[in-house]
């Protein structure tokens, strides 16, 4: 082929130097291969030939021998109760030839039509990715022109093609490659198909990555894992104004999600964030950041990654997780499911129609992963003098959360790109039972620690009205706090600020006149918003006269400039209510019933924790190599397990009660 070709020019067909029969026909192969003609390709081949169901065939045969294999493996190792036997397709045997420890086998049937049905369905969406078509829809594209150039060939004497201009060539060509319907199309058609079957079958088996799959991805992948009954589903109907946990959990991990600057490197290498009381410095929450189903805490560097996934999304699913918790009787003993697309329309995302809902359902399940990875562990003593309640607990997740898409797999990345529905079941953590029942009365009444959220807080947008979100989710966590305070919803603007914005962003505020007007305005635009949703605010009037009010058109004094406006501001002091009738609801709150005390020389506990055994161990000034010793332990461990890294052993425990009076 000459360097330099004009594209109206007639293309050089001589035979190439290799000897090899052929042409040079890459540039024109390339000009009919457009982006457009690929597609249009694509669509032949998914709809005229085998090729879906070559692939299909040989997938089924494949996946199905792994399958098989996968459940013999898991019932040799972890027994028959191991699998999920509500699935249709097992069926237990008790007197099957191979049986297990049991006496009982397992008869796996598939429905073979509907799982080819389902893996086909798979592939065609496959066969629509970029990479496929760059790849094999372009081989096949580039035979079918040969093919033509040949017959064209063929068809007249030698010769033929060197005299036929660019614009008549493809001419010709496309008489035969847009003529899908034609015989000759469709013989050429089905030789390439098989010709490729395997290759692809191969990439698609090597992408998939078998031997890494669980039982449950294999599942997925065949199309045989169920959706829940749709009577387990959480009714996502909240009422105006509801009930949530306000514990001291809540309020630190919601702060730990909102503020990320305020997460630190310990000297262990770990992401923490310790929320500490300003009545009590002894009292503390930390939380720390691990992998799902994992309870090794992740170093500093991987921890930042989660970190950087918290935000309004988590908050604001956190929000409902807390909610649907306190419906529970029993919440540590219990769970419940809620669908990604119900939680869409809660937030009022529905509504936003710059995203489709596969991206909003994704995003719904994104902030569940966070929150599945937010570790807390606290060192609480609610109540004072003798009637002291210990809510200590060791390392533990703030929310168990198991998320499960359906929908169609993309063979290309085996996940779920487009999921139909994501069905979040979620497990509150260990700390609601010693803040939702130990430190308190019962369940849904301990210590008070709930209030209740106005339903529109979650339709607040972060991205046009942020302040205004993380002040309604302060507020919130406030008025159940203050509920018992002379004047329970009085605030002063700095304040009520530090507690949502960065400190150094008040700061600057104070010395950039054009910061200063921004978070004016930013505060402005919250309290008029809030007050659309019915927040009640009054404003004081020495501090916070008319003139400096949000909307305000009163004259300014002529004194105005001799204190700059932002320190006015952050002085000035505000009442701000949360909407009818939580006010009320909150006002009704009693006074929790008296608690025993505990014995401090022998407390008895459900659960052994490092905090109680770090606590035993001092009141009887032993260090930890004395203790170890008597163990016959290292010092090292006794270290780790009162902090929670290390789980304490069946046959340690009663040990280390008897060592330190501590009954069961």
């Amino acid at each position: 082929m000459r360097d330099s070709q004009p594209s109206n020019s007639i293309y050089d067909f001589s035979p190439t130097p290799l000897g090899e029969k052929g042409y040079r026909w890459a540039q024109l192969i390339n000009e009919i291969l457009t982006s457009e003609y690929l597609h249009h390709l694509t669509g032949t081949i998914q709809e005229r030939s085998s090729l879906p169901d070559l692939i299909t065939l040989q997938l089924y045969e494949h996946l199905v021998k792994i399958h098989r294999h996968k459940v013999e493996l898991t019932v040799e190792r972890e027994g028959i109760e191991a699998l999920d036997l509500n699935q249709s397709h097992y069926r237990v045997l008790s007197h099957a030839t191979k049986k297990t420890k049991t006496g009982q086998s397992i008869d796996i049937s598939l429905d073979e039509a509907l799982v080819k049905g389902h893996l086909k369905e798979a592939l065609l969406a496959f066969f629509e990715r970029q990479g496929f078509q760059d790849e094999f829809v372009k081989a096949i594209g580039s035979n079918l022109i040969v093919w033509a150039l040949e017959e064209i060939e063929a068809e007249h004497e030698g010769g033929y093609l060197e005299t036929l201009a660019v614009v008549e060539l493809k001419k010709a060509i496309g008489a035969y490659l847009n003529h899908p319907d034609a015989d000759e199309f469709n013989d050429k058609l089905e030789i390439l198909g098989q010709i490729y079957c395997q290759e692809i079958t191969q990439i698609i088996v090597e992408g998939l990555n078998l031997p890494a799959c669980s039982l449950q991805d294999l599942e997925q992948l065949l199309g045989l894992r169920q959706r829940p009954l749709s009577a387990v589903y959480t009714n996502l109907a909240l009422e105006q104004v509801f009930p949530i946990p306000t514990s001291i959990p809540i309020a630190s991990s919601i702060k730990a999600q909102l503020r990320p600057e305020l997460w630190q490197r310990s000297d262990d290498n770990l992401a923490v964030f310790q929320y500490q009381s300003k009545g009590n410095p002894g009292n503390f929450i930390e939380h720390y950041i691990t992998n799902p189903g994992d309870i090794a805490l992740l170093p500093w560097e991987a921890a930042e990654q989660i970190i950087d996934k918290f935000g309004f999304d988590t908050v604001k699913l956190q929000l409902i997780f807390a909610a649907k918790t306190m419906v529970e009787g029993e919440p540590w003993t219990s769970s419940f499911t809620l669908k990604a697309t119900d939680v869409v329309t809660l937030l009022g995302w529905d509504r936003n129609h710059n995203t489709g809902l596969v991206e909003k359902r994704n995003t719904v399940a994104a902030a569940a992963f966070a929150l599945s990875c937010l570790m807390v562990k606290s060192v609480w003593i609610e109540g004072r003098g003798k009637r002291k309640v210990d809510a200590s607990m060791p390392v533990g997740r703030m929310w168990d959360v198991l998320i499960d898409s359906h929908g169609q797999i993309d063979l290309a990345t085996n996940k779920i790109e487009k999921p139909e529905e994501i069905y979040i079941t979620v497990s509150p953590g260990g700390w609601t039972k010693h803040f939702l029942n130990r430190a308190g009365n019962r369940a849904k009444e301990a210590l008070h620690q709930f209030g209740y959220l106005a339903r529109d807080i979650l339709t607040i947008d972060p991205y046009h009205n942020e302040l205004a979100l993380r002040l309604a989710i302060q507020l919130t966590l406030d008025a159940r706090i203050r509920a018992r305070n002379q004047n329970p919803y009085e605030y002063t603007v700095v304040n009520l600020l530090e507690e949502v914005i960065a400190k150094p962003d008040i700061n600057s505020a104070l010395i950039d006149k054009y910061k200063a007007r921004d978070l004016r305005k930013r505060w402005d635009k919250s309290l008029t918003l809030l007050t659309e949703l019915g927040w009640e605010i009054e404003y004081d009037p020495e501090t916070y006269p008319d003139w400096i009010r949000p909307n305000s058109e009163a004259a300014k004094p002529k004194d105005w400039r001799k204190v700059k406006l932002i320190e006015r501001l952050l002085r000035a002091k505000l009442n701000i209510k949360p909407p009818h009738p939580i006010p009320v609801m909150l006002s009704k709150l009693k006074s929790p019933k008296p608690q025993k005390a505990l014995v401090a020389t022998e407390p008895t506990y459900d659960i052994l924790t490092g905090e109680m055994i770090k606590l035993g161990r001092k009141e009887r000034s032993w260090s930890r190599k004395e203790l170890a010793g008597f163990l016959g332990i290292s010092s090292d461990y006794i270290g780790k397990i009162e902090r929670g890294d290390r789980q304490i052993t069946e046959d340690l425990e009663p040990k280390i009660r008897k060592l330190l009076r501590i009954k069961s």
